[in-house]
């Protein structure tokens, strides 16, 4: 059967026979004609370009439940609520119709049943249809702004459809339809999404566009990660390298109130940075204070760690210690440990010795931060894959071949959060950086036996010097 465009001349031909309609619109032109036979269609009107995409193509063969169908008209609607919904009519060599409806959030199929089958219940909004109960779920104003091919209604005139659904089953529902003065009863059942769309041949080259617009989804996620990255190296240049310095020094003194000097170490760099001290400290004297002093030799500034108790060691004398010295500027130091007698006990002359194994590091990033941002930028560059293939959004993803990165970047504003995202990020970091507000602190820990474990590595007390004989002095460490 061949319908010729009155306007625009297209040639339209279905390989079926199509009775009883009440108009035709042109797939070319969009040109819409009243009639109820070809050679007496009349112009009405033009329809604007779809508002979503529509899988179906005029004329295709579907299959479905293993019977084959003839698309002869497509149809979308578009409801008060401000969605759409779009119908698709086949019609097979027997002239048993089919529909196939889908809209943001639904698919489906419905078969016309009479209205002597369908009993509508007194006792409220419930109807029945066989052996089974429908409730009202939904109630539909629609308007028709786009159509192609045969069309059964006046398309200018708005239509009401009430949707009951089974009781038993939610998949399967009655849909009452009022259009042109008149209702008529449908069947239909609803059906997955990838199930309905695979029915038409258009989903295919859905697939591939699909893809086209995933891969460019992954590179905007690969860039994401290593713009973050580059990043955290720019705002944490000077940082993120370290220097060590390890020492080990012993210090006798006569009374317990005490100070020693370290040895002097230059700290390099043009940035001030974290200085951490970490390692073992052993007295021989208890009870006792221990304070840490770091001394600028230049412009003799002292920065002090707090007092903290040499915590008492029957075994080995000593004390885990770990000492973060706050946004230290580059130049040469050295430490003073200064120990004093518990409780404001008066100093006491005492054979004191107090021994120190320890390693200064001085700079360095916690890479925490950095790992958290990359695992939230994929998160969020995933959260937005997902709903940017879902295929309620079909009709974006169908533009892929024309899609460029700012499209995709614009879509349910991606771009804005990635900005944001980078915005906090760049914050955070510089806030950390300039930050001057932190303190120096002291930590101390109790080391148990003569394989207790230190902060930096492994220690072990040495007893014994050479020859078998007690060793009164002195750490050992692997």
């Amino acid at each position: 059967m061949d319908v010729i465009c009155k306007k625009c001349g297209h040639a339209h031909r279905f390989k079926i026979e199509v009775t009883d309609f009440s108009g035709f619109v042109c797939a070319k032109c969009h040109s819409y004609f009243k009639g109820k036979t070809v050679e007496t269609l009349t112009y009405a009107k033009e329809f604007s370009a779809p508002l979503a995409m529509q899988w179906a193509t005029l004329g295709e063969s579907v299959q479905f439940k293993r019977n084959s169908y003839y698309i002869i008209s497509k149809i979308q609607r578009f409801t008060k609520s401000g969605e759409y919904g779009n119908e698709f009519v086949g019609l097979n060599a027997n002239q048993d119709d089919i529909y196939f409806s889908d809209g943001v959030d639904y698919a489906c199929a419905l078969h016309t049943i009479d209205r002597e089958q369908v009993t509508l219940l007194p006792k409220g909004n419930t109807c029945k249809f066989g052996n089974r109960h429908y409730d009202l779920e939904y109630t539909e104003e629609q308007t028709v702004v786009y159509a192609e091919g045969f069309v059964f209604e006046d398309l200018e005139s708005m239509s009401t459809t009430l949707t009951y659904i089974q009781t038993v089953n939610e998949d399967r529902f009655i849909s009452q339809e009022f259009i042109d003065n008149d209702v008529q009863y449908y069947q239909g059942i609803y059906l997955e999404d990838e199930s309905y769309y695979k029915i038409f041949d258009t989903y295919n080259d859905y697939i591939a566009k699909k893809e086209i617009v995933g891969t460019k989804l992954r590179n905007i996620g690969v860039f994401a990660v290593l713009l973050l990255a580059a990043l955290f190296w720019v705002l944490n240049w000077g940082q993120i390298g370290k220097d060590t310095y390890k020492f080990d020094e012993k210090f006798p003194g006569k009374k317990a109130n005490s100070e020693f000097v370290g040895a002097s170490f230059e700290l390099k760099g043009d940035k001030p940075k974290k200085l951490v001290l970490e390692g073992i400290s052993e007295s021989k004297s208890h009870p006792i204070q221990l304070m840490i002093k770091l001394v600028n030799e230049k412009t003799n500034e002292i920065i002090e760690s707090g007092t903290a108790v040499h915590e008492n060691n029957d075994v080995n004398y000593a004390s885990g210690l770990t000492v973060d010295f706050c946004r230290i500027q580059p130049g040469i130091y050295h430490l003073v440990f200064v120990t004093s007698s518990t409780n404001g006990a008066a100093d006491m002359d005492v054979n004191f010795e107090l021994t120190e194994d320890y390693k200064l590091t001085y700079g360095g990033t916690s890479y925490t931060f950095l790992i958290l941002c990359l695992v939230g930028i994929v998160f969020l560059v995933g959260i937005f894959r997902h709903n940017i293939l879902a295929i309620k959004n079909k009709d974006f993803v169908a533009r892929a071949e024309g899609l460029g990165y700012f499209d995709i970047l614009k879509f349910d504003r991606l771009g804005v959060a990635l900005v944001a995202f980078f915005a906090f990020f760049v914050a955070v970091n510089l806030f950390v950086n300039s930050s001057t507000d932190c303190k120096t602190t002291m930590r101390t820990s109790t080391l148990e036996d003569h394989t207790y474990t230190g902060s930096r590595s492994h220690y072990r007390r040495s007893f014994y010097g050479s020859g078998g004989s007690y060793s009164g002095y002195g750490s050992g460490h692997k």
